[in-house]
This record gives structure tokens, sequence and C-alpha cells, in this order.
């Protein structure tokens, strides 16, 4: 059994997630009455692969578990990917593995491209690092299902408006359930990142003398991304009950994941000490990136 998880890769799990998507995609050349089941059945696979991936990672590690930037992409594909599963068997005729699973993928991406190195290991700043990592992951997760709830609002209330028949073999929510979901999912984002960020400052102050400084590239893009949800569910509140309300929303939540998107990318190729082991810092190392 340790072997055989031990040989557990990322491709398998990312092969698995791709064939998903291929279904997903054939749905608009042709019907099939097996599909919906080899689709189920490869993205429960990969989720099962991600899944013993993950639990080989924490307890082989001897560090704290999963608590590099690597480890924590994987976690929010992870959930991404098992919330894509869940939907994919209660409402089988809806498309949304064609919006979820490409963010999937990127995030195991970005996984890949990240660093593995642990955050620092002192006992207060394992308990900060916790606090700060959960609130990060649910705003990330956020963002990324309401951006998906956003695009597919956008995909119908343009059919309708131009009165176009509903294509065969999808079936999607109502608008009223979409534009619940994009306002719902943009205010967790905005407060789930104030709570990351301010979390983050008191992680900071804890690991007196090896913080990071305010002018670090991590810092300032998430700070950037912050005020960019708060903005966005400022907007959203204060145009909920007028016209074009819903839209605005919308457009919002897909900004929001692109805006999200640009951050990660920037945190993966700009130099940061964020992340960097302590003893790294005091022998002088060069920084890397996240």
């Amino acid at each position: 059994m340790t072997t055989f998880l031990s040989g557990i890769s990322i491709v398998c799990f990312v092969a698995s997630y791709a064939v998903a998507l291929g279904c997903e995609a054939s749905r608009l050349v042709f019907r099939s009455g097996v599909r919906g089941m080899v689709m189920v059945g490869f993205a429960a696979a990969g989720l099962v692969a991600h899944t013993l991936f993950l639990g080989w990672r924490a307890v082989s590690e001897s560090t704290v578990p999963l608590s590099s930037p690597f480890d924590w992409y994987l976690l929010a594909a992870w959930l991404l990917a098992a919330g894509y599963l869940w939907l994919a068997l209660t409402n089988p005729r809806t498309p949304v593995g064609l919006f979820l699973l490409p963010v999937v993928l990127a995030l195991v991406g970005a996984a890949v491209l990240a660093s593995r190195e642990p955050f620092l290991q002192s006992p207060a700043a394992q308990v900060w690092a916790r606090i700060h990592g959960s609130f990060n992951l649910a705003f990330s997760v956020s963002v990324a299902l309401g951006a998906v709830a956003g695009m597919m609002w956008l995909i119908q209330a343009g059919r309708l408006t131009r009165k176009q028949p509903p294509l065969k073999g999808f079936r999607m929510p109502s608008l009223e359930r979409l534009a619940l979901v994009t306002h719902r999912t943009l205010g967790v984002a905005a407060w789930t990142a104030v709570a990351g960020f301010v979390s983050g400052i008191v992680l900071n102050a804890v690991k007196l003398p090896e913080s990071v400084p305010w002018t670090d590239p991590v810092v300032m893009r998430m700070g950037m991304v912050v005020a960019w949800l708060v903005v966005a569910d400022g907007v959203t509140l204060a145009t909920r009950r007028r016209p074009g309300g819903d839209r605005i929303a919308a457009w919002l939540s897909v900004a929001s994941l692109m805006v999200l998107a640009g951050s990660i990318t920037w945190g993966l190729i700009a130099p940061t000490r964020h992340g960097v082991p302590a003893a790294a810092i005091q022998a002088g190392m060069p920084e890397v990136s996240p």
C-alpha cells in the first residue's frame, strides 16, 4: 500500500480531470447515453487520486502537513473538483464542468510551478498560518464559484435576450438562482479575503524578526485583490435592486476571477520572502517565488 500511495502522481488526477472536461465539451457536438457515467467516473477517479496524493503528502512530510504554496494550490483545486463532482451528480444536465474544470486544472498547474518549501514552523506561526491559509482558501474558492455562476448567468441571459432555444443536453439554472450565487459568493469572497489579509498581518507580526516587508510582491498583490473584492461587493450591494444589477454582479464575478488569476501569476514569477524558511532568511539565501 505504501508503494502504491507513493506512486500516485499529479499526472494521474490531471489526466482524469482532463478526460472529464473532454466529456463535458463533447456535449456540444453529439449526444450519448453513456457519456454521463464516463464523465462522472473519470471525475471520481481523479478526485480519489487527488485525495490520496494529498493524504500521502500530509503523512510523509516531516514538517507541518500541507503547509507549502504547492499544497495550498492543490487544496483549492481539490475543493473545486469535489464541488464539480457533487454538481455533476445532482445536476447532470448542467454544464458546470465546462467552466469549473479549467479552473481546477489551472490551479494544479499553478501548484506545479509553486514552491514546495513549507512556511515558518514556530508554534505561534503555525496557528496563525492555518487561520490565514483557511481564509485565503475560502475566498479563492468563492471567487471561482462566483465566476462560474457569473459566466453561466451571462450566457443564459444572452440566449434569452436573443430568444434562442436551449442547447440540447444542457439545462442552465434559472437566472434568479445564478444571480443569488454571484451575489453571495462575492460577499463571502470579499470578507474572507479581508479576514485573510488581517490574519496575515498578525502572522507577519508573530514571525518577527523574519517578517515580510510591506513592499513584498505577495503583500502588494494580496492587498490589491482584497481592495478589488471589497469594492466589487460594495458595487453589487449598491446596484442589486436596480435594473441591470444582476448583470453587473455577473461581470464583476468574472472580473474577480481574472484579478485573482493575475495575482497568482504575479506571485509565481515575482521574487518574495513570503513562505521562505526562517533559516534561509537568516542565512541570507536569495528570495524565491511562492
